[in-house]
């Protein structure tokens, strides 16, 4: 009797036929995280712009597709794709045992550059956390053009990235320049803030109010801030009552800024300075809850926990959306971000 045909992906799944990869004996392919963008599009014969590669790490590797979605990647749409892509795989057959590890590579769109990745690290945030809730452990994510890749989530100016092999001739070898400039930014703001937070946490607060004022009510732009300010946010919201007092600038047009700045301070937190990125990243997941994106949310304090183990802020903000996530089986009177607003603009200080 002739076996049966493997079933086809469901109608509406995004997922492309897996593509599986070893060599003639069998024997495992070992891929550092630095060739991944190379290998995927050697093996496929193409660079797979525009598409997203999930490369699960077994024996035989193997490697999933799917188109980027259009519109909006944090929204429910977005949320909804990554639920159909990552369930799929999460569905298939392990290629080896144990825990299942996989790579989230994302191929940007053809001219598409590092400026336009804000967007990719929503739909980034979705996929992150689908992972994590169909048990595939995430290992490394990253945005690729075709000279270069970043590790995901790109945010804000992160230097030239590292070059893949159609840019290598030009490439010293060394650390990315981006990666050592942001660290050397922020240990000399450290240093000139510090007389600041020995002057107390008030004297602080009062010296951040004008300048995150400006931005999260719409008087300074986002892109206009530089490394140095951006840093003394990062520095401020380190402490947990100016984390707070950020926190609440949270109407609508406020958390739709909001959500960019906090991004662009976390991404500053290069080694050895990644433990703060908590802060920043809780922020973020405050914001992204205030803005209905459930699953960014907790991808953002995924994230943050994941710098910070144990982080209370963070854990809090995890809570809030557990709870939000349940609302969405069983509607409550109230949603968690409905009285999560109440509660931050009773305690805003003007």
């Amino acid at each position: 009797m002739a076996s049966a045909a493997p079933p086809p992906a469901r109608p509406h799944s995004p997922l492309e036929r897996g593509t599986v990869m070893s060599d003639s004996s069998n024997a495992p392919v070992a891929i550092e995280a630095a060739g991944l963008a190379d290998f995927v599009a050697g093996a496929l014969g193409r660079e797979p712009a525009g598409q997203i590669a999930v490369v699960e790490l077994g024996d035989p590797l193997r490697v999933y597709l799917a188109d980027i979605p259009e519109g909006r990647h944090g929204s429910a749409r977005s949320s909804a794709f990554a639920r159909a892509f990552i369930g799929d795989i999460a569905g298939m057959r392990a290629t080896g045992r144990g825990q299942r590890d996989v790579a989230l590579l994302i191929y940007a769109r053809d001219g598409h550059g590092l400026k336009d990745v804000r967007p990719y690290n929503a739909l980034w945030l979705n996929l992150l956390v689908v992972c994590k809730q169909r048990g595939l452990n995430v290992v490394a994510s990253q945005f690729i053009i075709p000279t270069q890749w970043w590790g995901l989530p790109s945010i804000g100016e992160t230097g030239p990235g590292t070059p893949r092999a159609a840019a290598r001739q030009t490439a010293d070898g060394g650390p990315a320049v981006g990666a050592k400039g942001v660290a050397d930014v922020v240990a000399d703001a450290v240093r000139a803030f510090a007389r600041e937070l020995e002057a107390g946490h008030e004297a602080a607060k009062r010296s951040l109010k004008p300048l995150l004022a400006a931005v999260l009510t719409g008087r300074r732009d986002v892109e206009d801030l530089s490394d140095q300010e951006a840093v003394r946010l990062l520095l401020a919201v380190q402490n947990g009552d100016i984390l707070y007092a950020a926190s609440t600038y949270c109407e609508p047009e406020e958390v739709k800024r909001a959500a960019p700045l906090w991004s662009r301070v976390a991404r500053l937190c290069v080694d050895p300075y990644r433990r703060m990125a908590a802060a920043p990243l809780t922020l973020l997941g405050i914001a992204l809850l205030l803005d209905g994106d459930v699953p960014a949310a907790a991808g953002a304090a995924f994230l943050a926990l994941e710098v910070k183990p144990g982080d209370e802020e963070a854990q809090v903000l995890l809570g809030l959306v557990f709870r939000a996530e349940l609302e969405q089986v069983v509607r409550a009177p109230v949603s968690v971000a409905e009285a999560l607003r109440a509660a931050l603009r009773e305690d805003r200080e003007e």
